[in-house]
């Protein structure tokens, strides 16, 4: 199967800085607790933002690295639990935003924390039925509304953000997903109209560093590759005791893992996406390396992506 090529990337983020110490004073918590619990020090909370601010904040950043026009796109793809409406979409709202057009085709999809590596699997199906030419896909969240001011368990956790990426076809590349899923609605859930981030921490801690190696390990054996043949592995960034655990398990070298949870804390299904984006602008991730994304979160979902990096876009300053 044929490669991505990555053609321009772009990042937003809440405009509101919340660090440990802030939480603090709202809440029964420590510095020092969050961030061995979960090696979280700050997260970004979007007051004046919407979803769909920092989606076409992302995506714009993203087509003027990209060289393109934004009419040249032909798929906007919005992995997102937290869209702004039930309809209309983040996408269309991201295509009138941006000037893509009205003949692109517009979809949102929900795996939570999984979206972005599910995206990137939708995305490059696309591109290879020829369906589409070229595509921005943008992992967005506004988690901050959801939480739970009382349940010190989970309103640590999470932030708000936004990473984007245009990609293109690479016939001389390589792509290989793998996914599943675990159905629970008690572990890891947040209800429609009452909507709150509920969570069993132990359950989800289990499940995550059980099957993360278990899906990272499942597509090096579909592609018969090895851990010293991947350049990076790009994990959702839950808490860091869940990518240490990974690592470990795999015996993957700590240089190879790119962390920022003690910067955004988790952003959900935009995790992956604001990783790839930053990991992009440090040139962390350069043409002809190889790599592996592997998101897990609530439905319970999970799956990896291993790829080649294609054509890179110019590095310009994300943030």
């Amino acid at each position: 199967m044929a490669g991505i090529k990555i053609l321009g990337y772009g990042l937003s983020r809440g405009d509101e800085k919340v660090t440990n110490f802030d939480l603090e004073k709202k809440v029964d918590t420590s510095d020092e607790w969050i961030r061995e619990k979960t090696g979280i020090e700050s997260r970004f909370f979007a007051r004046n933002k919407t979803n769909l601010d920092m989606a076409a904040e992302a995506g714009n950043g993203a087509i003027e690295r990209s060289g393109i026009r934004a009419s040249d796109i032909d798929l906007v793809l919005v992995c997102t639990l937290t869209p702004d409406y039930a309809t209309p979409s983040v996408s269309c709202g991201v295509a009138e935003r941006l000037g893509i057009g009205n003949g692109a085709m517009c979809l949102d999809m929900n795996a939570a924390c999984s979206g972005f590596v599910y995206g990137l699997t939708v995305a490059r199906s696309m591109l290879e039925s020829g369906n589409a030419t070229c595509v921005l896909i943008i992992g967005s969240e506004k988690l901050s509304p959801l939480l739970n001011m009382q349940d010190r368990g989970t309103c640590i956790l999470f932030g708000d953000g936004a990473g984007a990426l245009i990609l293109k076809e690479d016939p001389d590349g390589e792509f290989c997903s793998l996914s599943g899923n675990m159905y629970s609605d008690e572990v890891l859930y947040c209800e429609r109209f009452d909507p709150a981030i509920s969570m069993k921490g132990q359950e989800v801690y289990r499940f995550a560093v059980n099957k993360v190696p278990e899906s990272i390990n499942a597509v090096l054996e579909k592609t018969g590759k090895s851990v010293e043949e991947i350049d990076r592995f790009i994990l959702h960034q839950a808490n860091h005791r869940i990518i240490h655990s990974a690592a470990n398990k795999l015996k993957i070298p700590r240089d190879k893992i790119f962390e920022n949870v003690q910067i955004y804390g988790n952003t959900s299904g935009a995790s992956v996406a604001i990783c790839m984006a930053e990991m992009l602008e440090k040139g962390l991730l350069k043409r002809g390396m190889r790599a592996v994304a592997c998101g897990f979160g609530a439905g319970l979902t999970y799956g990896s992506v291993l790829f080649t990096v294609g054509q890179l876009p110019d590095r310009k300053s994300v943030v």
